[in-house]
């Protein structure tokens, strides 16, 4: 007897929660074996920045920095941290008074001032934050797995033979087989938290176009504001994401999906004018805050094009388009150079940001403006560099990917639209920024494990299907015999 390939006793609920009974134990106990688990964050990369914000919030003094209060400096400078060999030179270097920041996103920090307000900031602390950042991690991956069943189900009333249970599996197999994903739980970086915000975003995004409620649409927004919190960089995204998402939520209807009706449900054009009402209301908060620390009209703060002078310059040619901070080290201490910081006063900082933003937006065009012919292959190196490695299970996976976008493509583009769509956006801006060692990826691994577990199912099905083939040619030509 063939096998039933339509069975689907579970719901994406069901899935949901075997998922996240699966990636609990999984990511937390790659936190807990992992050296750092009890220490600070790590001494490169933004970990510490974050911190240092964090601990501002847990003081009272708002998303502020404080780098010579002497109980800040204390995690990093402690007998067990010179007993680990570990560098916090360059963070003990940095001196100045109580002074606001604009240059991280709010959220993070936010969490770890929250995780300080229960426990004293030390070992058992930072220890908290990792656990948290793993439960994020796994939160985001089993929404996706829930979502991919939910997907499959959309996605199968064109192909019935595609085994919806094997996707499940399939997204929770590709989940455990991903150890990159799990480092970065061990740091205070925002990867996990924006992985699930965007993950969020990406299913109550899809429920809502269905339902076409203002609940919902309230919800993707809020959503939407959250991952700004998280990683500036989506800002970025707005554009592209009102197009994508405004033709999803006109050629949908209930009929496409697995949905129930509900009652006054809003126009395409009203869905998605209150989503984006909401974010605007929940992101400007934010945006004011920064136009008031600043005394200037700069609502994203002043880490935009500071940041975009290591995307645009010599040194990251050479480096085939990864982002480099030579060039704003140097910058900055070109200008810090002409100020006492240690005397300096917050509206001195503050000022020092402003003329690093305008100083480096100057150096920017002009690279730009020289180096105009060159900026197509700069574009093509950081995408190539951010979807690195293109060897061994990571060449599999991208290849399991294009198998499920091909076969999408075949019977079911709007579906495909759907997991297509965020690593399009994402692809196209890190070609028009930076890229950063693949971090900028990490956010729509959701979709892109969602479209290699329909390539792996597609495939597993094709072979089960010759072997079926196989076996009835074998059994009729014995019963001819």
């Amino acid at each position: 007897m063939k096998p039933n390939w339509t069975e689907q006793n579970l719901s994406p609920i069901h899935w949901f929660w075997i998922a996240l009974a699966c990636f609990l134990p999984l990511h937390a106990s790659a936190v807990v074996f992992d050296s750092w688990f009890l220490l600070p964050p790590k001494p490169i990369g933004d970990g510490p920045d974050y911190e240092a914000i964090g601990y501002g919030l847990s003081q009272g003094y708002g998303w502020s920095t404080s780098f010579s209060d002497p109980q800040w400096r204390s995690a990093y400078e402690g007998p067990a941290i010179a007993d680990a060999a570990l560098d916090y030179s360059v963070q003990l270097a940095r001196v100045g008074p109580v002074v606001a920041d604009t240059n991280r996103p709010p959220l993070l920090p936010l969490c770890i001032a929250a995780v300080y307000q229960c426990l004293p900031r030390g070992p058992m602390a930072f220890a908290a934050v990792r656990l948290g950042l793993a439960g994020c991690l796994s939160l985001g991956c089993a929404i996706a797995v829930a979502w991919s069943v939910a997907l499959a189900r959309s996605a199968t009333q064109n192909l019935p033979r595609l085994a919806i249970p094997a996707v499940g599996i399939a997204m929770i197999a590709i989940v455990y087989s991903e150890r990159n994903v799990r480092n970065y739980t061990t740091d205070f970086l925002t990867e996990p938290l924006a992985l699930l915000l965007t993950q969020l975003f990406l299913a109550v995004a899809w429920v809502g176009v269905h339902k076409k409620s203002w609940s919902w649409a309230v919800g993707a927004g809020a959503l939407f504001a959250g991952m700004v919190f998280c990683r500036g960089v989506f800002v970025l995204w707005i554009p592209l994401v009102l197009v994508w998402l405004g033709y999803l939520v006109s050629v949908t209807n209930v009929a496409q999906g697995t949905v129930p009706r509900v009652p006054n449900r809003l126009s395409a054009g009203g869905w998605l004018l209150v989503c984006w009402l909401a974010f605007a209301l929940i992101a400007s908060a934010w945006w004011v805050r920064n136009c008031y620390v600043l005394g200037a009209l700069q609502p994203l703060g002043t880490k935009g094009a500071i940041t975009l002078l290591g995307g645009y310059c010599d040194e990251a040619l050479e480096a085939n388009g990864e982002w480099q901070f030579a060039p704003e080290k140097a910058l900055r201490q070109r200008l810090e150079s002409s100020i006492e910081l240690r005397h300096a006063t917050p509206e001195d900082l503050i000022r020092l940001e402003l003329a690093m933003g305008e100083m480096a937006a100057v150096q920017v065009k002009k690279w730009a403006s020289e180096n105009w012919q060159r900026l197509p292959s700069l574009i093509v190196q950081r995408v190539i560099t951010e979807w690195n490695p293109y060897t061994g299970k990571a060449l599999v996976l991208k290849l399991l990917a294009l198998v499920g976008a091909l076969w999408l493509l075949r019977v079911n583009r709007i579906v495909l639209i759907w997991l297509a769509g965020p690593l399009a956006i994402n692809t196209f801006f890190v070609g028009a920024t930076y890229s950063v060692g693949g971090r900028f990826l990490v956010p729509t691994y959701g979709p892109l494990y969602i479209l290699a577990a329909f390539g792996m199912t597609v495939v597993l099905g094709w072979l089960a299907d010759r072997l079926w083939a196989s076996q009835s040619r074998v059994a009729i030509a014995s019963g001819r015999n």
